[in-house]
């Protein structure tokens, strides 16, 4: 006689749905020589005319998000001095990386 079995029950509180596992990007090897790593651009610096221009921009933005309220002006204009300077100090003063060594595949 043959058995019949019945398919499992499934509880009635649902399980919260797993999220999805993102997979880590690697680069393809087929073999080829590694490719060279990515340089940064060069960022020109603006001239003494652009930078003050921007400065005068950056400070207005910020007396307005502020409403304009009197005696603050100095503050503004530092702040967006500091501002309009530091992406140009912050591609100067990195170093490249190092790469990371790789390990053998080679068994032995």
């Amino acid at each position: 006689m043959e058995e019949t079995r019945k398919p499992a029950r499934k509880s009635r509180v649902a399980a919260a749905p797993k999220p999805a596992a993102r997979k880590a990007v690697t680069p393809k090897t087929t073999g080829r020589k590694a490719a060279t790593p990515r340089v940064r651009p060069a960022v020109a610096s603006p001239s003494a005319a652009e930078r003050e221009e921007l400065v005068r921009m950056a400070a207005y933005f910020r007396a307005e998000r502020r409403g304009f309220a009197p005696g603050y002006e100095w503050e503004d204009w530092l702040a967006a001095e500091a501002e309009v300077s530091a992406p140009t100090q912050a591609v100067t003063a990195t170093k490249p990386r190092k790469a990371p060594a790789r390990k053998s595949t080679k068994a032995t």
